[in-house]
């Protein structure tokens, strides 16, 4: 059996178990849990290629076939509440940088790339190209990704339980509009790969989908059947990061990952808190759109909780894409005014997102 296989059914077997207990988004968190413990009792997972782009491509159709003529009208909202996340992801990734250097001794580029929040494969990226610590940076990411996964679902279905279920959207009616949504988003999504567009994977459907959606020609969203294997695959991606951990080296980093995990959630929880009490926005989704969990991730939550995907979809693809388009220029500087040197401002930015 090789390592994909395998790590697709653990990554079930979780979903299917955090199912069966009616626990929220329990393909995503169940089977990146499960994949994780396969992890660390020496059993080799892994993802190939054409299954994350597969799973990117059926996440960006689901996010674009629930906008709405509605959701258009409500995004004249949204200009603020995405000046406000940018000015959240700036407190975090100084409030985080401030913790590391001050309270665990780090030095200034390990602290640094350990603080951003998000857009993991380019942090690992430009990390690589400095000198900052990979190991410690790799382990905080991780470690902030896995306990928003496994941990925001709950905190959200907690703070507002009748607001959880099911919306019970339907399907999109004939086989032949499910080929012909998944064709064209294909297309989209790997023409924009191709131009490396950031997040073009995942734009690219969404945008494609969208279209299809406010233009009638197709309406619901594209079968569970598709959409649990994607949640699953993700699970599975987001464990894998963890393949060249010993499970010593993330106990040891165990606490200071989460410690950086709970300055960024709280300072996120602020400026959702703000954006909720200025637009009228339920709590729970401008927390979810605000978190640093990741494009796909985030994307996937909003379904399974029942909130707003567009929302959360287009304020997480505005924090991957500015982070993409401006985080090798800005460490940069911030790395040379700490008195460390490294050619961090190089390396294009990527546009494939892999667990975030």
């Amino acid at each position: 059996m090789n390592a994909a296989l395998r790590g697709l059914l653990i990554g079930s077997a979780g979903g299917a178990l955090c199912w069966l207990a009616g626990l929220p988004a329990p393909w995503l968190a169940g089977s990146m849990i499960a994949a994780i413990v396969a992890v660390f009792a020496g059993i080799a997972i892994g993802m190939p290629d054409w299954l994350k782009t597969t799973a990117f491509i059926l996440l960006g159709i689901q996010t674009g076939t629930s906008v709405t003529w509605e959701t258009v009208e409500r995004a004249s909202q949204w200009p603020l509440s995405i000046a406000l996340l940018a000015v959240t992801m700036v407190a975090i990734t100084w409030a985080c940088t401030q913790f590391y250097t001050r309270q665990r001794k780090w030095d200034g580029p390990t602290a640094l790339f350990a603080s951003l929040p998000g857009a993991l494969a380019l942090v690992l990226l430009l990390a690589s190209a400095s000198s900052a610590d990979m190991r410690r940076v790799s382990i905080a990411q991780c470690i902030r990704l896995f306990f928003l996964v496994a941990a925001l679902p709950a905190v959200i279905t907690l703070m507002s339980p009748d607001k959880m279920a099911p919306s019970g959207q339907a399907s999109i009616g004939s086989a032949v509009d499910v080929l012909i949504v998944v064709a064209g988003s294909v297309v989209a999504g790997l023409t924009l790969e191709r131009l490396r567009v950031p997040a073009g994977l995942i734009l690219g459907p969404t945008l494609c989908s969208a279209g299809l959606e406010l233009s009638g020609l197709i309406s619901g969203t594209i079968p569970m059947a598709l959409l649990i294997p994607a949640n699953v695959i993700l699970g599975v991606m987001i464990a894998s990061r963890f393949t060249d951990f010993t499970f010593a080296e993330f106990r040891q980093a165990l606490g200071e990952g989460f410690s950086g995990f709970l300055i960024a959630l709280a300072i996120s929880a602020a400026g959702a808190l703000t954006v909720s009490l200025l637009g009228g926005l339920p709590f729970a989704l401008t927390l979810l759109a605000f978190s640093p969990g990741g494009l796909e991730a985030m994307t996937i939550m909003a379904f399974a909780l029942d909130l707003d995907p567009a929302y959360v979809g287009a304020h997480q693809v505005a924090r991957y894409v500015g982070m993409a388009l401006l985080m090798p220029l800005l460490t940069g500087l911030v790395l040379r005014r700490m008195g460390h040197q490294g050619n961090v401002t190089s390396s294009p930015a990527p546009s494939r997102i892999e667990g975030e």
